[in-house]
């Protein structure tokens, strides 16, 4: 994909093995529910807490994975209060003595959280055989959270060591630069785990009320992948989880990126390795836009055959090469970047805009739409056979305020895709006047030539 001369030289090997997956898989009859990627769909309904549950039956292992979904996420951290969202989540999963820690483990039970953009994930994983004893810890400490001045400190402390190593590592530093740049020190501009001076003005109080404002029956939902039946899922949430309480959401103000006037980043590093990237701001209107975001990052850098990767296998310029797109509830934001050498900064930078400035110009071919079309697909397919990815991926679109049925839609929006629909959306969205430049690496003067 990286030359028009030579756009179906890898791309067509893969299409041959892609396409009989992607072609093959099933498809509702007319009518029917959208069955999706999956052998069974999703199912939506309301637990007799008040609580929405999507689940979804997956007999290929006897595992069960529970996620409970809290909106809000980064969008809803003040400035100043970096990591304040994710020290809450964390902090919903303060067992309350070792016993509980040993029962847990010896169950093969692992809690989990992750932040997002727009909402916070607290995630059970265990055996199905387990699944009861499990979710009566789980409800226990999500329901009546143990958040004590003690445990906020030595959450403090292991949010900080998660924040340098963040900060140490160069793609997380550009991406977080990246969402400073472009929404400011609030909201999704704030950094996961925050820093030493964010941490310091968080105290029990700043968690508690965030907690409380957050945990409500109006801004959680349950997300379930599981081999038992959806009726004894059902029971078994309903036993652990029998009330949260009510009250109003705080919904964060739909936040758009506003390119700063400087729109060169630099962040000094002093290692042997560097990152460029170059940072656009998508559309999102529908699920039409979400498709040719999708398509456009295939395209520029999902793994060989994409346009970056000639600058790897090629040109040497990099040992690394990437397009990354997150969605938020307002907009998108792509992320294409090269891992390349100190001592290469300058001329990878150059040819990282020469080859969005093809891809602009030329558009996608369309070998390369067959071929991006494709691996789409197939990688959605491979990225979702896991049940904790998939859970992850449903409740992400339940953050952005999209239901379980948009997965099949999407799906089908990629496939239906155009060419030159897609080439006007390239062209939109690599606007070289619309960009971020990043670099994190050494300082100029002490970079060999």
């Amino acid at each position: 994909m990286s030359r028009a001369g030579n756009i179906t030289r890898r791309p067509a090997r893969a299409i041959g093995l892609v396409l009989a997956v992607c072609l093959s898989a099933p498809t509702a009859g007319a009518g029917a529910p959208r069955q999706g990627p999956w052998k069974n769909a999703p199912e939506a309904f309301l637990l007799a807490n008040g609580v929405r549950c999507v689940y979804q039956r997956d007999e290929a292992s006897p595992t069960t994975v529970v996620g409970l979904l809290i909106g809000g996420g980064r969008a809803a951290v003040p400035a100043g209060q970096d990591g304040l969202a994710a020290m809450s989540a964390r902090l919903l999963l303060e067992l309350p003595d070792e016993g509980k820690v040993q029962a847990l483990m010896s169950q093969a039970t692992r809690l989990s959280f992750t932040c997002l953009e727009d909402g916070s994930f607290v995630l059970v994983e265990c055996l199905s055989a387990n699944l009861e004893a499990a979710l009566k810890v789980a409800g226990r400490i999500v329901l009546d959270p143990l958040i004590s001045g003690l445990r906020v400190g030595r959450a403090r402390d292991l949010m900080e060591a998660s924040g340098r190593a963040e900060d140490d590592d160069a793609v997380a530093a550009g991406r977080q630069a990246v969402f400073r740049g472009l929404f400011g020190d609030a909201g999704y501009g704030t950094s996961t785990f925050g820093s030493s001076s964010s941490l310091a003005g968080i105290g029990r109080k700043e968690v508690l009320a965030f907690v409380r404002r957050s945990v409500i029956r109006e801004n959680v939902t349950f997300y379930v992948q599981s081999d038992l039946d959806r009726d004894t899922v059902r029971r078994r949430l309903e036993a652990s989880f029998k009330s949260f309480p009510d009250g109003e959401p705080f919904i964060p103000a739909l936040a758009v990126p506003v390119f700063p006037q400087g729109r060169d980043i630099a962040l000094e590093r002093d290692t042997r390795q560097a990152y460029v990237g170059r940072a656009f701001a998508l559309p999102r209107t529908g699920i039409e836009d979400m498709a040719r975001g999708l398509l456009l990052q295939t395209l520029l850098g999902q793994g060989p055959g994409s346009r970056l990767w000639v600058l790897r296998e090629d040109e040497r310029l990099a040992y690394g090469v990437d397009a990354e797109l997150t969605w938020t509830r307002g907009a998108g934001v792509l992320i294409a970047r090269l891992e390349t050498g100190r001592e290469k900064i300058g001329r990878a930078a150059p040819a990282l805009d020469r080859v969005l400035a093809s891809l602009r110009e030329e558009g996608a071919a369309a070998e390369e739409l067959a071929a991006a079309k494709a691996l789409t697909r197939a990688r959605f397919l491979r990225e979702t056979e896991a049940k904790a990815p998939r859970l992850r991926l449903l409740g992400t679109f339940g953050s952005l305020g999209l239901g379980p049925e948009t997965v099949p839609e999407l799906l089908e929006a990629v496939g239906r895709a155009t060419r030159d629909d897609l080439n006007a959306f390239i062209r939109r969205a690599l606007d070289p006047e619309r960009a971020l430049r990043v670099t994190v690496g050494p300082a100029p003067s002490s970079r060999r030539p």
